[in-house]
């Protein structure tokens, strides 16, 4: 069975049928509940059809009871970090996103373009999973549950799986991030993988700096700043030469 949401069915609706041609029952979602569903007729199940509507008892037959409810894809639940609050999508695999926004709201609409539905909020999110997090935000501790990736690219997934293995206190270079990928001459993709890095913090793309000692750039909200007071509180600065120019 496949979910998708309203905007990729006007999109990719030909690709669509012909899964559902395939016998692959396909869910249409909206604001990540379910509205629809396409399924494949068999000869017997289409004269049903053709005979249930044409006698009209179709409608009828239509509305013999509310169909329960798929579960959401994704939930989120948000959390109070040092330098505002944090939220966070998670589904099965663990946090697909982390972001930043000033109401759920608009964090809703920003992990729909990402995540393909909506997340819902979630009045209690797992203990465990917040606990891991507010660890990983708040005491600079590596995060070392799983993490779903499977909305990222290879070669971006590669450099993220990268950044997980450089430890609180010390950084890299985004030349020697593409040497450990394996793609030397590729520094500049790597800050382009750093910067659509969808679970930063989690992800520690701020240990990431340019190979002159400068910082770089930074996508979450603080920019600079922001990347600049993490490595502060995790004592890498020092690291850096210059000194975190």
């Amino acid at each position: 069975m496949k979910m998708v949401n309203t905007v990729e069915l006007k999109n990719r609706t030909n690709a669509l049928l012909r899964q559902v041609a395939r016998g692959e029952a396909v869910i249409v979602t909206r604001r990540g509940k379910p509205v629809a569903a396409l399924t494949r007729l068999t000869d017997a199940g289409l004269e049903e059809f053709v005979l249930r509507y044409a006698s009209g008892t179709g409608a009828a037959g239509a509305a013999e009871g509310p169909q329960p409810e798929a579960p959401p894809k994704y939930r989120y639940m948000s959390l109070a970090a040092p330098f505002g609050t944090l939220f966070v999508a998670y589904g099965p695999g663990g946090p697909v996103m982390v972001g930043q926004a000033n109401s759920p709201a608009a964090f809703e609409r920003e992990a729909e373009r990402f995540l393909g539905s909506v997340p819902v909020a979630d009045p209690e999110p797992p203990a465990d999973l917040r606990a891991q997090v507010l660890k990983t935000v708040r005491d600079h501790a590596p995060y070392r549950g799983p993490l779903d990736l499977s909305l990222v690219p290879p070669f971006e997934r590669a450099v993220l799986q990268a950044l997980r293995r450089i430890p609180p206190g010390q950084v890299r270079t985004y030349g020697e991030i593409a040497r450990a990928v394996g793609r030397p001459s590729a520094a500049r993709a790597v800050g382009t993988a750093c910067a659509r890095n969808p679970l930063p913090l989690l992800i520690p793309c701020h240990r990431v700096v340019r190979s002159d000692g400068k910082l770089g750039g930074y996508s979450m909200r603080g920019g600079v700043a922001l990347k600049r007071q993490l490595l502060e509180a995790e004592g890498a600065l020092p690291a850096l030469l210059p000194i975190g120019r």
